[in-house]
C-alpha cells in the first residue's frame, strides 16, 4: 500500500499507526515538511515506518498532461530537498526505513523517448541514493503507462507511439543498465499505472431516440418576378455539374452572405429568406452527392458535410458518463453495435439528454485524422444503440450530476473460460429522489408544495378533484423513477 499525495498530521498518523498492522505501507514523503511529522509520530507510536520519496524530476511527460511534470511539478523533491531529507534521516538513525523512489512526470504519456529519458535520470538518482541509504528496495516508475484510444500508433493526444511491451522493455533495461554500471543490485520495479489498468474495464451503451435536423421544402415554387437575390439562387443550383461544383459551391456561399445581409437591412420579406435558405439547401445537397461520388474530400467541403449530416440524441449525459470529452477533449472510440453485417450510410453527431449546448459528441476517433462526423446506419422502426468504449479510467469517478442527471444502470458482464459471457450483477442507476437527495432537496417538502398547488387549483375549479388525485399519484411515483427518459 503505497500512501501519497498531500498529507496533513492525522493521515501520517493515521498510516503510522496500521503501520503496526500491516508490514506492507509505505509512506511516500510529497512535500519536504512532511518528513518532520512522519519522524515526531513514529517516535510516538514506536514504529519503524517503511518510508519512500518522491522524486522532481528535470523529464517532462508528453501530451495533454505535459505540464503536470518537470520542475515546476505539483509534487515531488528537488535534488537539494532529496538530500535534506536523507540527511534528517540519518541524524534521527532512520534511514534504514527509506525503501522506495517514486516518480511520476504526467498521464496518458504518448511518446516513449520521454519515458526512456525520465527512467534514466530517475535510474541514476536511484543509484547514487542507494550507495547512501543501503536499506532502499523499491523504484517506483508512478503512472503515465498511455492507451492508444484512436489506434492510430502515433504520438497523437488520444494515442502511443509505443506497445506496452515496448514500454515494459525500455524500462527494465534502462533500469538494469544504470544499476550495473553503479554497481549496485537491481531494485524492485514498482508501477503505478491507473488509466492502463483499468481503461478496458467499462464503457456506455446508449438507445439513440430521435433525430434533430433542419427541415427544407423541396417544393419551392420559383418565379420570374423573384427577386435578384432569389434569381442568383435559383440560376446556380440549375448550372452546377461535375466540372463547376467548387466554383458553384463559392458562389452560393457568397449568395447566402448576400441574403442575410439584405434581409437585416429590410430589403427582403420572411419568405424570400425561407426561400432563400432553402434554395442554398438544395444546392449543398447536389454539391455533396457530387463530391462523395467523385470522392473529394476537400477541407471546404466539410461545412457541406456537416450540413448534410443528422443529429441524433443519445439517452445519456456527457457529463456524467464521459466528462473527459468535455473537459480536456478526451477521444474515445465510439461505435454502432448493431447491423454490423451493413455498410453505414449516415453521417452524425451525438446529442446527450442535457440542455447545454456542449452537450454534443461532435470530435470521432479517425487513423490518419479527428473527424466530426460518426458513420451510422440509416434509421429503422427498431431501436439503435451505439457504444463508447474505453471509459473504465477517472470517468465513473469525476462524472457529475450536471441538469440532474445521475449514474446510469450499471451490467456487470464477466467472459468465462469458454469464451461465452454472463452477467454477475446489475445495479440500478440513480433515480429522481436520489438525486434530489444527493443535492439536499427535501423530496417530501417539495411533494407537499405540490399537494398545496393542486389543492388551490381544485378549490378554485381549475381542474377536477380526480385529475388532482391522478397528478399528485404520478408525481410520488415518478419521483422514484430512473433520472433518464423512458421510451417504451
Amino acid at each position: 500500500i503505497i500512501c501519497n499525495g498531500y498529507k496533513d498530521r492525522h493521515y501520517i498518523k493515521t498510516a503510522l499507526a496500521f503501520s503496526l498492522i500491516r508490514k506492507n505501507i509505505i509512506l511516500v514523503i510529497d512535500r519536504i515538511d512532511e518528513i518532520h511529522d512522519i519522524i515526531k509520530y513514529s517516535k510516538e507510536l514506536s514504529v519503524n515506518p517503511k518510508l519512500g520519496i518522491r522524486l522532481r524530476l528535470y523529464s517532462k511527460g508528453s501530451g495533454k498532461w505535459v505540464d503536470s511534470g518537470g520542475e515546476s511539478a505539483k509534487f515531488g523533491l528537488t535534488t537539494e530537498e532529496l538530500l535534506s531529507v536523507i540527511d534528517i534521516l540519518s541524524t534521527h538513525n532512520m534511514l534504514c526505513d527509506l525503501k522506495m523512489l517514486h516518480f511520476h512526470i504526467g498521464s496518458q504519456i504518448t511518446q516513449i523517448r520521454r519515458i526512456q529519458d525520465a527512467v534514466k535520470e530517475a535510474s541514476r538518482i536511484y543509484a547514487k541514493v542507494k550507495q547512501i541509504a543501503t536499506d532502499l528496495e523499491y523504484f517506483n516508475i508512478g503512472g503515465g503507462l498511455g492507451i492508444d484510444y484512436e489506434g492510430s500508433k502515433t504520438s497523437a493526444d488520444s494515442s502511443t507511439n509505443y506497445s506496452m511491451q515496448e514500454y515494459t522493455n525500455n524500462v527494465v533495461f534502462m533500469v538494469k543498465e544504470i544499476c550495473e554500471q553503479e554497481g549496485i543490485e537491481h531494485p524492485t520495479i514498482v508501477s503505478e499505472s491507473g488509466r492502463a489498468i483499468a481503461v478496458f474495464h467499462s464503457l456506455l451503451v446508449t438507445h439513440l431516440v430521435s433525430e434533430i435536423s433542419a427541415v427544407h421544402s423541396n417544393n419551392i415554387r420559383y418565379n420570374k418576378n423573384d427577386t435578384p437575390i432569389i434569381n442568383k439562387f435559383h440560376r446556380c443550383f440549375m448550372d452546377i455539374n461535375i466540372n463547376n461544383y467548387r466554383e458553384s459551391y463559392h458562389d452560393s456561399l457568397e449568395y447566402k452572405d448576400e441574403l442575410i445581409s439584405l434581409f437585416n437591412l429590410g430589403q427582403l420579406s420572411l419568405e424570400d429568406k425561407a426561400k432563400g435558405e432553402a434554395l442554398f439547401y438544395k444546392i449543398s445537397l447536389k454539391i455533396f452527392e457530387i463530391i462523395h461520388q467523385t470522392k473529394d474530400y476537400s477541407e471546404e467541403f466539410d461545412q457541406i458535410n456537416k450540413l448534410m449530416s443528422k443529429r441524433y440524441i443519445g439517452n445519456f449525459s456527457l457529463f456524467q458518463s464521459m466528462p473527459d470529452f468535455w473537459a480536456v477533449d478526451q477521444l474515445f472510440p465510439i461505435m454502432p453495435i448493431q447491423r454490423l453485417d451493413e455498410k453505414p450510410q449516415c453521417f452524425s453527431t451525438i446529442l446527450d439528454m442535457t440542455c447545454d449546448s456542449d452537450g454534443e459528441i461532435d470530435k470521432f476517433i479517425c487513423m490518419k485524422d479527428v473527424r466530426g462526423l460518426l458513420e451510422i446506419h440509416a434509421p429503422d422502426k427498431q431501436p439503435y444503440y451505439i457504444a463508447v468504449l474505453l471509459l473504465g479510467a477517472y470517468q465513473d469517478a469525476i462524472g457529475d450530476l450536471h441538469n440532474l442527471f445521475g449514474a446510469v444502470h450499471e451490467a456487470h458482464i464477466v467472459v468465462t473460460a469458454k469464451n461465452t459471457w454472463e452477467i454477475k450483477k446489475i445495479i440500478k442507476g440513480d433515480s429522481i429522489s436520489s438525486v434530489l437527495d444527493m443535492l439536499e432537496f427535501n423530496k417530501q417538502s417539495l411533494i407537499n408544495n405540490i399537494r398545496s398547488m393542486i389543492h388551490e387549483s381544485v378549490e378554485d375549479h381549475v381542474i377536477s378533484p380526480q385529475m388532482a388525485n391522478n397528478i399528485v399519484n404520478d408525481i410520488t411515483k415518478q419521483i422514484n423513477d430512473y433520472t433518464y427518459l423512458k421510451f417504451d
